[in-house]
């Protein structure tokens, strides 16, 4: 059964497909990386200080964090084996040579 009237418009635009080079893979490698230490430093330390959970600030620490973690795709972690041969910023590629 169909519920959609017979003559629709549909409206939008086609985006191109999104392409990451590898500096840009490496710089998602790079963002994960901090966002854990981050994540680490925040959990273990600042809200405990706070409190813990029952403070509404930590809750909302703890929220960001996951928000933050959730719509960027954990920078891109389903393709993280991809891009493990491009590195982390600073540090050696799977090639030997610094990004």
């Amino acid at each position: 059964m169909n519920h959609f009237p017979i003559d629709a418009t549909i409206e939008g635009e086609v985006l191109s497909e999104a392409v990451l080079d590898a500096r840009e893979m490496c710089c998602m490698n790079f963002a994960r990386d901090e966002h854990k230490k981050l994540e680490t430093i925040l959990l273990t330390l600042v809200i405990p200080a706070l409190g813990g959970y029952d403070n509404e600030l930590a809750c909302d620490i703890a929220r960001h964090l996951e928000q933050i973690q959730s719509f960027s795709g954990n920078y891109c972690w389903r393709h993280r084996h991809l891009g493990a041969s491009h590195g982390v910023v600073g540090q050696p590629a799977a090639n030997g040579g610094l990004v």
